[in-house]
């Protein structure tokens, strides 16, 4: 169906977002609600099925499937979240809860949210024409995910690409996995606030000092002014980010790498120029030639989303 459309949800802790988006990556209809998790999965799959009736009734032409990108562990081939810590969601079938509260007859294609804004990448984004590439996104967490021969990477039991919970740091911080050391606990937004709490625990001259409560948008916001501190902490998510993206070289041999993430989209100017560095300094000779690095492109989560349907076609 080449004039077909199709709709995507992005399930967030806090916001649930969707669009009606057209087979060129274009928006045509969006709509946001609050997830509130507290009220139950009932309310908040009827509230998904509400946002996605109404967009049905606005599509101008037939619809390819609805897509949803879903936090935490997915199943994609039977459509079940099998945990997701911040939903409390434990093997819940989120595929077949949304599809039988439709109004419309359509097929319902869930995915891990960071899988589905790699898809949304690659057919929209900066992976278009890329058959080997990694997605990161640094947000409240260090998100991952990798495309190998035209193919995303899912693994046998669901959980490939798990690059945030590489042990940079056997010593280091505990992460909320459990373990110590991960990535995510310097490359998130919890760990640029720490980063930036022990500089100023090492006496580095700053102006956030004073702050009663530190900020990554402050943070950021201080190092583009030379803030000793805050360029201390990020040097170090620099060289953290360089070590991830050179282990994921190593593995992947990909043409791309593309950030994402809040906080990776907003630190990308000050972060990338310490990163590409560090990759060129820990990789096979070769290995990095012709890489190339990029921002996300795709700024709308819903329309990653809808990817899912547009190539289950």
């Amino acid at each position: 169906m080449s004039d077909a459309l199709a709709i995507g949800v992005d399930v967030g802790a806090t916001k649930i977002a969707s669009a009606l988006v057209a087979r060129d990556g274009s928006v045509l209809a969006a709509r946001q609600t609050e997830t509130r998790v507290r009220d139950g999965g009932d309310a908040l799959f009827a509230r998904i099925a509400a946002q996605v009736n109404a967009l049905a009734s606005q599509a101008n032409a037939p619809l390819a499937g609805v897509g949803v990108g879903a936090p935490g562990w997915v199943n994609p081939a039977q459509g079940v979240v099998l945990n997701a810590v911040n939903m409390n969601w434990e093997n819940v079938a989120l595929a077949q809860a949304i599809q039988t509260r439709l109004a419309v007859a359509t097929s319902v294609y869930v995915q891990n949210d960071v899988k589905a804004a790699a898809l949304g990448e690659w057919l929209f984004g900066a992976a278009r024409g890329a058959r080997d590439f990694f997605l990161l996104t640094i947000g409240s967490g260090l998100g991952s995910a990798a495309m190998a021969n035209g193919a995303l990477l899912d693994g046998a039991q669901f959980l490939a690409s798990e690059l945030g919970h590489l042990a940079i740091d056997p010593h280091g911080r505990l992460c909320n996995c459990g373990h110590s050391g991960c990535a995510e606990t310097v490359l998130s937004g919890r760990g640029l606030i720490a980063e930036t709490r022990a500089a100023l625990a090492r006496g580095i001259a700053s102006q956030l000092r004073d702050a009663a409560a530190l900020t990554t948008h402050e943070i950021i916001a201080a190092a583009l002014q030379d803030d000793a501190a805050a360029c201390a902490a990020l040097q170090v998510m620099g060289e953290w980010l360089g070590i991830v993206i050179a282990s994921g070289v190593a593995w992947l041999n990909p043409a791309r790498v593309i950030l994402g993430g809040g906080l990776g989209i907003a630190a990308y100017d000050v972060l990338m120029p310490i990163a590409q560095p560090e990759v060129m300094r820990r990789v096979l000779p070769g290995s990095d030639r012709d890489l190339m690095y990029a921002r996300v492109q795709v700024t709308s989560s819903a329309v990653g989303a809808a990817a899912l349907a547009f190539l289950a076609e």
